[in-house]
């Protein structure tokens, strides 16, 4: 049997262990030099002074070194960690693996009536600077406990890093942080994995230190009523048909691109590329004058959620000054519908038989910290827009037993395919324009479209990541998934922008919107770059997602994006 003495000896006595056992049950907040019981939002404990002898940590965090800590960058989470320390060699690392599997999951067990089963999964994982891992809740298959023991020496909140604790609404999805703890040395927390214990790791602000942890999860049968989460219903979209106030598009838009020849020529391009940009849309003056009123202190923003899903700002309309609001029925009217339809081809221009095209409008503001996340469509319920759940995983990211080996999102990020078109015409599956911009000018004038995509055929170890279908989740605006009471299989997504430069004229970022086909094996990544004053447009199938990264510390100020979505 593995010697006991490798944890402090306060987790064996009688004491702690009744303390722990009464506070644990009764769901009570309790702290003391080297006990921390969290009842709110999910039970959560933290047990300091964990490993008796330091000189230990040091030479695990030795040997670890010699590990590979392999850099993981999805959507959800950017960090380095290693594989399953199961098969590791080095003394220290497996004498840890082994006092975890045999000695504290015996512990865990007696203790908090979990029924566990000796497998564990075991990881080392650093995160530097701007490294993050946003919200889930870490449900998957049979993981039981989730456990972290923190490896850093001298940190603190102002370094960023801590791990975050959502509350729940209602609806059961994660509101908003409630509780943060700072990693501290040598100390381990763990939880029951549950439906409503959402957390994330914070961004690590420091650019000086490494927070170092040990993570993974104590595995057990799964509970007999077990059942994977629902669906959850979300905001219901708000569909809107086209105004039949004449608009005068003149006064808004560039000339060139109301003439018809250049309308011809847009329209060929849409037929051929993935995605167009008409740069210049608006004449410049109104640009100037819509980018300075997006500043307006009178604007009211909310947070746009739940965080598992989506994290940026929203403009309420009705506060929006005279000449958004104008601009918002520019973008409502049946004259700009009619425009689209001369541009793409789409039926958008409604009769009182068959045709009835409507869209949505949403004005965002993005800054440091904002992100949406992938989802699986699959699990839209009737009346809603987004699935019930978020991709689930945790500072540990191995397969272990009862773990589903389904698609990573790292698959679905960096090996994507083309947008199948309805009409005649289709998207090329694969491009060699990597990061280029392939420029087309028109005849005209000296306005050009703009097409970008990027074929990428990385793959991914299933050993390294693993997801679950029914564990990714949606995001209304990053995706505008539909009603299911609606028909529509397709979808013209028009984006503006504003604020993308900073003061002295230098992209604030190389972000991009993405759109992705997860599933298709291989194929484009249609990637949108920042670019202010360019009318993009998109066409694509209700399955294709868009997704926008997570923004980092070194994001300077507000940016700004009208996202409208057109359907036949």
């Amino acid at each position: 049997m593995v010697d006991e003495g490798l944890f402090s000896e306060h987790i064996y006595s009688a004491k702690f262990q009744e303390e722990f056992k009464k506070y644990w049950h009764s769901q009570t907040d309790f702290k003391n030099v080297n006990l921390e019981i969290i009842s709110k939002p999910f039970r959560i404990c933290r047990i300091s002074n964990f490993l008796k002898n330091e000189r230990f940590i040091e030479n695990l965090k030795c040997e670890l070194e010699n590990h590979d800590h392999k850099r993981k960058v999805t959507d959800l989470y950017q960090f380095e960690k290693t594989d399953d320390l199961f098969g590791a060699s080095d003394y220290c690392s497996q004498m840890l693996y082994k006092s975890f599997q045999k000695d504290l999951a015996s512990w865990m067990e007696r203790n908090t009536d979990i029924k566990l089963n000796k497998t564990i999964s075991m990881s080392s994982a650093r995160y530097y600077e701007t490294d993050y891992l946003l919200c889930h809740d870490d449900n998957m298959g049979d993981r039981r406990i989730a456990y972290i023991l923190y490896l850093s020496k001298g940190w603190t909140e102002e370094d960023g890093g801590a791990l975050e604790l959502f509350d729940t609404d209602e609806h059961g999805s994660p509101n908003k942080v409630v509780r943060s703890l700072v990693p501290e040395y040598n100390s381990l927390i763990f939880f029951e994995v549950v439906e409503n214990s959402y957390h994330q790791v914070a961004e690590v602000m420091t650019d000086d230190k490494c927070r170092w942890s040990i993570n993974g999860w104590f595995h057990g049968p799964l509970k007999e009523c077990y059942q994977a989460k629902s669906p959850r219903f979300d905001l219901i979209r708000n569909f809107i048909e086209p105004n039949t106030t004449e608009i005068e598009l003149s006064s808004w838009i560039s000339k060139r691109y109301l003439l018809p020849s250049i309308i011809d020529q847009i329209h060929e391009n849409v037929m051929k590329e993935p995605y167009t940009f008409l740069e210049s849309f608006l004449k410049e003056s109104v640009y100037e004058q819509i980018a300075n009123d997006l500043t307006s202190q009178d604007i009211s923003w909310r947070m746009a959620g739940p965080a598992d899903i989506r994290h940026y700002e929203i403009a309420d309309e009705q506060t929006l000054p005279k000449l958004l609001k104008d601009f918002y029925n520019l973008f409502k009217s049946l004259s700009f519908f009619e425009l689209l339809w001369k541009y793409t081809g789409l039926d958008l221009v409604p009769d009182e038989k068959t045709m009835r095209p409507k869209m949505t409008i949403e004005l965002q503001r993005w800054s440091a910290g904002c992100y949406t996340l992938l989802y699986d469509k699959s699990l839209v319920k009737d009346g809603s827009d987004d699935a019930a759940k978020t991709s689930q995983l945790d500072e540990n990211t191995s397969i272990t037993a009862g773990a589903s080996t389904s698609k990573s999102l790292t698959e679905i990020i960096l090996d994507t395919s083309s947008i199948k078109r309805k009409r005649d015409g289709s998207f090329p599956s694969t491009t060699n324009l990597s990061h280029k911009k392939k420029v087309t000018k028109y005849v005209e004038s000296d306005v050009s479209t703009q097409s970008l995509s990027k074929d990428s055929k990385h793959g991914t170890d299933t050993n390294e990541i693993s997801l679950r279908d029914e564990e990714i989740s949606s995001d209304t605006s990053a995706s505008d998934s539909e009603n299911n009471s609606t028909n529509d299989e397709y979808t013209l997504d028009v984006i503006m922008q504003f604020h993308t430069v900073n003061d002295q004229g230098v992209s604030k970022t190389g972000d991009t919107i993405d759109f992705i086909d997860p599933n298709q094996e291989q194929g484009t990544l249609i990637q949108i770059p920042a670019l202010d004053n360019h009318l993009c447009l998109v066409y694509r199938s209700l399955m294709v997602y868009r997704l926008q990264q997570y923004l980092n510390h070194l994001y300077e100020g507000y940016s700004y994006t009208l996202m409208c979505s057109y359907y036949e």
